[in-house]
């Protein structure tokens, strides 16, 4: 918001006290303030002037000669060049010795006539060009006929002035006007503010007699609405010096009648409307929400669809204003209108919000209604505007000040208890109980019961971030000074931070895929829906029903990601087609699976990791090229398994999924839970991306989570040494090297002897039967307390081959084979 610091002086004594300084005491209280802008840009010496005469100029077709009056001396000649200048015009005029943005100015000859001046434009004297109307930025910049001649210009145009820039925080909408800064310096200061209560003169809003509308109020989401109608409307400019206070703001001069209800938001915090009441069919308004179908132009000249949700203000006939967004365009005020309804009222902060949204709408009216606004100052802001329009555009109430509710009154202020001592005791200050009980004073907090341990404060209701003790005490600290607060060192009991077994899992993860050669990538949480179709996902499947957004940016990003793959396939795409040969990558992040649709409550967001293994392995020396296959997956997943401690209890186990290739899928088993799954993409997927080959693994982490253990127990370093043995064995086909490691090991498992047991080679073609296979095992035998004898070994072996003849139908494969 930007304040200009003229106008807070009004209502607070701050003459003492500079900009700089100001700024520096609100940022110091939590109101940051980004930047402190003088308006005056450095123009010095240029006065209103009134044009005399303007003539051709003797020499050049485009130049003008025109003689001024400046409120002092004779009138002087300048020459001018700006196709607008006429005579009878107010325009600002920069004598000679005077200072611009753009440069000093002197007296000169132009083609050979004297100018002793120049006659300035709107940006030469430093205005700021964007929020003023074309016509006043293109040539002359023309000042009202009833600008006194001679006047400095900087200060007729309110430009002795600073704009201090602040950063609000959400809880502090109060600050969002110059009633609730006010009060915010007042109570920093220790000093009076000056502002008049809200509801001062509210008497004096309408007169005596029968109503001039009809108000009526039909939904919940509208608890109070205000309206006064004013005759004899002139929707001329607005004075000098209410313009000059909208630019400090930022804010677009229109005419009087929105001037007016713009400078009054900016004044109390409260947005106003009017309407053309010409155009009000039936004299009623009513507040209501939008009917199915109900389309309304608004005054952006857009035609927009309105939802159920939506609230609109109606007349007896048709929408004319979506509530606390934006009013209708067949009822905008024009420069023919006389009567007008002036609105003030309170929505529902979150219904406005969440219109807004839908249809991309967003103004500084909306933004009060949002933060929620002082349902004191509904009253309030209706009268001081009606006020005005009485004084500037020669307005006259017409029927008294009309006004509806809908459910209970709102309350004007929130009872809180607050004990001095635990405030001390949290701020860990001794701020003694009077300097609190005047801190509240200050606020403008009314507390009872001060002779006592607790107090009940009294907190208004312009002040919506205040409701519990805790910002009571905040309040406190922050008017004492933060900077006042000793250090002192923590007491109580004290703990050892550490992170959760679910975060140190994912950076073991995160450390095992990264230490077998993986890159880790972070895609988008949102995604499209046409990926489903990719994935070969069923019409019934759960991973089709995606979380949609109400406004998405683009089609590509329309739904909350129910899966991995869609991401890191297009990763893979994207470098494929960048002339990288291959690679593996893999992420850990969220997807989001919804209980139902439309959301009605937490959906489930459960955390995974995924890889993807796509294109030509990096070849070593000597090597040649070859592609990824399930094997690296596979050997990337048990070095995962292996550094979270799960890798003796994990399973492959033959697997499917719609996006996997049949038979070419394994899912992991840990402690008969699946808890993964790994495998080649199947050719219709591998299709659409231009993955063929390519092979994907999936798993979910918080099902890995519980089963990994808190604390491992680590084992000596053997003192002995290991002794190898190496079997080839034949099998059928349909038999899982798995199951006959597992079958080795239950073999052994009487003995203890057997130390590890792995896979290292699987052949089927020349030199094997048909129908059959050849699987490699490689077996490590290790006694804890003496070197192992090649006759127990050879017991062990034995022992294995048996278990394998029996329960898998292996033989050992003899040579020669």
């Amino acid at each position: 918001m930007r304040v200009s610091y003229r106008w807070l002086g009004e209502y607070v004594d701050i003459a003492d006290i500079s900009p700089q300084e100001l700024a520096e005491r609100l940022t110091r209280a939590g109101i940051e303030v980004e930047s402190v802008t003088p308006r005056n840009q450095g123009v010095a010496g240029v006065v209103v002037s009134h044009v005399l005469k303007v003539m051709p100029h003797p020499n050049a077709d485009r130049l003008r000669v025109c003689e001024v009056d400046v409120g002092s001396g004779a009138p002087l000649c300048i020459v001018c060049g700006a196709p607008n200048v006429a005579p009878g015009q107010k325009v600002p005029t920069a004598l000679p010795g005077a200072r611009l943005p753009g440069g000093r100015i002197d007296r000169a000859k132009l083609r050979g006539v004297e100018s002793h001046g120049m006659l300035c434009s709107a940006k030469e004297i430093g205005l700021e060009t964007r929020l003023l109307p074309r016509e006043q930025t293109e040539g002359l910049y023309i000042l009202p006929d009833d600008a006194p001649v001679g006047a400095d210009v900087v200060a007729y145009l309110g430009l002795d002035d600073v704009v201090l820039e602040l950063s609000l925080t959400p809880n502090r909408a109060d600050c969002l006007s110059m009633r609730g800064l006010a009060y915010e310096v007042a109570a920093l200061l220790g000093r009076p503010h000056r502002f008049p209560d809200a509801d001062g003169g509210a008497a004096a809003a309408g007169n005596d007699g029968a109503a001039a509308v009809t108000v009526r109020i039909e939904t919940d989401l509208c608890p109070r609405y205000e309206a006064q109608v004013l005759a004899g409307v002139r929707p001329g400019p607005s004075p000098v010096w209410m313009q000059a206070r909208l630019l400090a703001a930022g804010i677009r001069p229109i005419n009087v009648i929105v001037d007016v209800t713009n400078y009054v938001m900016l004044e109390w915090g409260q947005p106003l409307h009017a309407f053309d009441l010409d155009q009000v069919r039936g004299r009623t308004i009513v507040v209501r929400q939008a009917r199915p179908g109900e389309r309304i132009v608004t005054l952006d000249g857009v035609e927009r669809e309105l939802g159920p949700e939506t609230i609109v203000i109606a007349d007896a006939e048709r929408a004319i204003g979506i509530a606390g967004v934006m009013g209708g365009e067949n009822s905008e005020v024009s420069a023919a209108t006389t009567r007008i309804v002036l609105e003030s009222a309170a929505f529902d902060a979150a219904s406005v919000r969440r219109t807004g949204q839908r249809l991309g709408l967003r103004s500084e009216a909306q933004q009060r209604f949002e933060k929620g606004i002082d349902p004191v100052a509904v009253r309030g802001a209706l009268v001081r505007a009606t006020e005005l329009l009485v004084t500037l555009a020669g307005a006259q109430p017409e029927g008294p000040l009309v006004s509806a509710q809908r459910g209970a009154a709102t309350p004007q202020e929130t009872k809180v208890t607050f004990a001095p001592a635990r405030c001390n005791r949290l701020l860990g200050t001794e701020i003694p109980p009077a300097t609190m009980a005047e801190v509240f004073a200050r606020l403008g907090f009314a507390v009872e019961g001060t002779d006592g341990d607790e107090w009940t404060v009294r907190v208004p209701s312009r002040r919506r971030d205040v409701a519990l003790e805790a910002d009571l005490i905040e309040e406190v600290g922050r008017l004492c000074g933060y900077d006042t607060i000793p250090a002192t060192l923590p007491v109580g009991p004290t703990t050892v931070g550490q992170r959760t077994l679910a975060q140190r899992l994912r950076t073991r993860t995160r450390a095992a895929l990264v230490a077998s050669g993986m890159t880790e990538v972070f895609t988008y949480s949102l995604t499209s829906p046409q990926w489903f179709d990719a994935m070969r996902l069923p019409a019934d499947s759960p991973l089709r029903r995606a979380i949609p957004l109400l406004r998405p940016m683009s089609e590509e990003r329309v739904v909350l990601r129910t899966h991995l793959l869609p991401g890191l396939a297009q990763v893979a795409a994207y470098n494929l087609a960048h002339g990288v040969p291959g690679g593996q990558v893999f992420e850990i992040g969220r997807v989001y699976w919804p209980h139902e649709l439309p959301l009605v409550r937490q959906p489930e967001e459960p955390t995974q990791w995924a890889g993807l293994w796509f294109g030509e392995a990096a070849a070593g020396f000597g090597e040649r090229p070859r592609r990824y296959d399930f094997f690296d997956a596979k050997g990337a997943i048990e070095r995962w398994l292996q550094a979270i401690g799960l890798l003796d209890e994990a399973a492959f186990r033959p697997g499917e999924r719609p996006y996997l290739h049949p038979g070419r899928t394994a899912e992991v088993w840990i402690q008969d839970c699946a808890v993964g799954v790994v495998g080649e993409l199947h050719p219709e997927t591998a299709a659409r991306w231009e993955l063929a080959g390519a092979v994907y693994a999936e798993f979910h982490l918080d099902a890995v989570t519980p089963l990994v253990q808190e604390r491992w127990r680590v084992a000596p370093l053997p003192k002995h040494p290991a002794v190898r043995r190496d079997l080839a064995v034949l099998v059928a086909r349909a038999v899982h090297a798995g199951d006959l490691l597992r079958l080795a090991q239950a073999a052994c498992a009487g003995s203890g002897l057997l130390e590890d047991a792995f896979i290292f080679d699987v052949y089927e073609g020349q030199g094997i039967p048909a129908g059959e296979k050849s699987v490699a095992m490689g077996f490590v035998f290790r006694a804890p307390d003496r070197t192992l004898t090649d006759a127990e070994v050879d017991a062990e072996v034995a022992r294995i081959l048996a278990r394998l003849a029996e329960d898998a139908g292996a033989r050992l494969r003899q040579a020669g084979f």
